[in-house]
């Protein structure tokens, strides 16, 4: 055995040495090679294990998840779940400074911070996100000064509106109540008529919509609308216009230019429109008919008959 133990360096047999000495190194390094081997494949067994886990988890968390909603749409309280959930966020976003402290009002003459605050929900309370911007753009509109505009969320604490007013036109009169509309016939709000006793007039049911026509008839007939103080919407198809002397121009429901056109042209020449009439009928064929106030008629055939 001592012999064998120092065969390496011996004189036996040379091919005695080399197998035995081979034999030796191959034994020496191969149970370490086996054991890494071992321990490899158990580690990776180990890791595809614990990603198996992993993944199994996940799949598990995701159906249960999806479970849960649709357990929640089909008893109907999705809608209750995403208030709650949209509140609770909400709410932080409050506390962190994220609230409406400041409005940025551009283009308002008429209407004040406060309205534009009020008409988009403005709350200290809640966050920027409460203000969802078409809704809000919508409201501001809705009010009866805006024609148009626009609000934009400026985080953290700040909303920006703009705003283009409407244009007073002309003052309409509906059952005794007086309004201030513009040249599209939106009612602005009411009035009270000698705040906006430079407005024109007009009267009458379907009036405020077609005012915009009638105004500028009169417009390009200066001798005309000198003369009127308001125009009346009759059956919501066509205008007399009332003069300052108590009489009224008969507007026909076809070509109302036309005939104003023809009056103007015969007062300009003879002055009709000088003379106490009760009416300056001209609806039929561009025709003048002027008629009389009945009671003074009555007492120029009495005087006559005596």
């Amino acid at each position: 055995m001592p012999k064998v133990t120092r065969a390496p360096t011996g004189h036996g047999s040379k091919s005695g040495k080399r197998k035995s000495g081979r034999g030796a190194v191959r034994t020496s390094s191969a149970s370490p090679r086996k054991a890494g081997r071992w321990f490899a494949a158990q580690w990776r067994a180990l890791r595809y294990g614990t990603v198996g886990l992993v993944r199994l988890f996940g799949f598990a968390a995701a159906g249960l998840a999806l479970a849960a909603i649709g357990l929640t749409v089909a008893l109907g309280r999705f809608d209750d779940v995403q208030r709650i959930a949209f509140n609770q966020l909400d709410a932080r976003l409050a506390a962190a400074g994220m609230a409406p402290s400041v409005i940025d009002l551009t283009g308002a003459d008429h209407v004040d911070a406060e309205t534009i605050a009020f008409a988009i929900n403005a709350d200290p309370q809640r966050s920027l996100l409460s203000i969802r911007p078409h809704l809000a753009r919508a409201n501001v509109e809705a009010l009866g000064w805006v024609e148009r505009a626009s609000v934009v969320r400026l985080w953290p604490n700040r909303i920006a509106v703009v705003v283009t007013e409407r244009e007073p036109y002309a003052l309409w009169q509906r059952e005794g109540a007086f309004h201030v509309i513009d040249r599209s016939g939106v009612v602005i709000e009411p009035a009270r008529p000698e705040a906006y006793g430079a407005l024109p007039r007009v009267v009458g049911e379907g009036a405020a919509e077609h005012a915009h026509a009638i105004l500028t008839l009169l417009q390009r007939q200066p001798d005309i609308a000198a003369l009127t103080t308001h125009a009346v919407r009759v059956g919501e198809r066509r205008w007399n216009l009332r003069l300052a002397a108590g009489g009224d121009i008969l507007l026909p429901e076809d070509d109302p230019a036309s005939a104003l056109a023809t009056i103007a042209a015969l007062h300009a020449d003879r002055g009709v429109l000088h003379l106490d009439a009760a009416a300056f009928d001209i609806r039929t064929d561009g025709r003048l008919v002027i008629r009389a106030w009945p009671d003074r008629a009555a007492a120029a055939r009495g005087e006559r008959e005596a």
